[in-house]
């Protein structure tokens, strides 16, 4: 088995801590948004600061990009360069996932702002944001929240954002509320201790979120205001929270993956592994599904806590991203790249090879951006920018496509 790549979490710091050096050079960014699907359609968050609306099936066709309702749509950011090279619009880094929202399209960036997005406007090459169409950019001033990593969630017509933002020497975790047919700021947190990275959960008119600092609170999403009950833990943690069946699942920092009954002050059981669970487990037909920085796909029993398979699956390779769902199957993506295909009721399953490649992973590239299951496909954006799809039935890879716009 190759060794545990603990420095995943360095990768992570390093990526998203990065200051450019903004002189008269064109700034790139590099995120790691993934995949959404809505109807027909898919939407894509690239490296290059980009929202891009799919059709698959254009797309398996080769057909020339943009065909069938398919649009790109450029984020940018306006930066000051030094030595006098004045002001320039450089693209936005997203972290986020594109999230869907009535037929609309939001997403935060890193540089602290919030979008929603007309699919329709967008095919129109319109001027940003066609207010009477639904779009909006939250801060609409100048102004901009904390970096945004973790996906804005919808309720409702509540638009939920977690961010940080420097206070001094410290750093403070916010929660923002945004109206969601508008983009009026509706309340702001009181600060929280430390970074904010997580996904909001929204469940029953409460959000919850977790920190660095080993914290996860409990806010009211009509006021904002701080519930009672507040879990704290001696480790930080890794994960976006998920809550489902009175119940929050997350990883933390000493490497164990919690169950934790809403309210309550002790987990109902704790799963162990040899390295960090960064990603949000999965809930299906009551079983947890839960990959580690240690490589392997664990499904346990989602109220007990008890293993389903003989062993856990071993990718041989650290994962950072959720599994995903493919029928029978569930389906996970190693940080080198190698898509992996699990029979859901046995814990068997095989990785799928590079279609021309046989010393290369699947995608050819690093994998940091959560996955989609879409209509019998897996899709998958490496950090090349270029996106997979892959058949979990045939374990092949159907056809790529190169994100990279000239």
């Amino acid at each position: 088995m190759k060794s545990v790549r603990i420095p995943l979490l360095l990768f992570l710091l390093g990526v998203l801590l990065a200051v450019p050096l903004l002189g008269c050079a064109e700034v790139r960014s590099q995120g790691f948004s993934g995949i959404v699907a809505d109807g027909e359609m898919l939407y894509v968050g690239s490296a290059d600061g980009r929202i891009l609306a799919l059709n698959p099936g254009a797309r398996a066709g080769g057909e020339p990009f943009p065909s069938r309702d398919e649009w790109d749509f450029s984020i940018t950011t306006e930066v000051r360069g030094t030595f006098g090279c004045g002001t320039s619009q450089v693209p936005s880094t997203l972290y986020a996932t594109p999230v869907l929202s009535n037929g609309h399209i939001c997403i935060g960036t890193y540089e602290g702002k919030v979008l929603m997005v007309d699919p329709q406007s967008r095919i129109a090459g319109m001027v940003f944001p066609q207010l009477r169409a639904g779009e909006w950019l939250y801060p609409r001033t100048e102004d901009k929240i904390g970096p945004v990593v973790g996906n804005p969630s919808v309720e409702g017509d509540t638009v939920v954002v977690s961010s940080s933002r420097s206070e001094g020497s410290r750093t403070a975790g916010v929660i923002y509320a945004v109206d969601r047919l508008f983009g009026d700021e509706l309340w702001v947190s009181e600060p929280l201790d430390g970074k904010l990275w997580a996904t909001p959960a929204v469940v029953d008119g409460v959000v919850y979120v977790s920190t660095f600092e080993g914290h996860i609170y409990s806010l009211d999403l009509d006021t904002g205001g701080v519930l009672p009950w507040i879990y704290k833990s001696e480790f930080g943690f890794v994960s976006s929270p998920l809550v489902t069946n009175e119940m929050l699942y997350i990883g933390a920092f000493d490497r164990s993956l919690l169950a934790i009954p809403l309210g309550g002050d002790e987990p109902s059981w704790r799963l162990e592994a040899d390295n960090w669970f960064w990603a949000t487990p999965v809930v299906e037909d009551g079983v947890m599904y839960a990959v580690s920085l240690d490589g392997r796909l664990y499904a346990v029993d989602a109220l007990s806590g008890a293993p389903l398979w003989v062993e856990p699956y071993n990718a041989d390779d650290p994962i950072a991203v959720s599994p995903v769902i493919a029928g029978d199957d569930v389906v996970v993506v190693t940080q080198a790249g190698d898509v992996h295909i699990v029979n859901r009721d046995t814990g068997m399953g095989a990785r799928v090879p590079h279609p021309t490649n046989d010393r290369s992973s699947t995608c050819g590239a690093e994998v940091v951006a959560p996955p989609c299951y879409h209509e019998g496909l897996v899709y998958v954006r490496a950090q090349n920018n270029v996106l997979c799809a892959i058949d979990p039935v045939s374990r092949s890879v159907l056809f790529t496509f190169s994100l990279k716009m000239e």
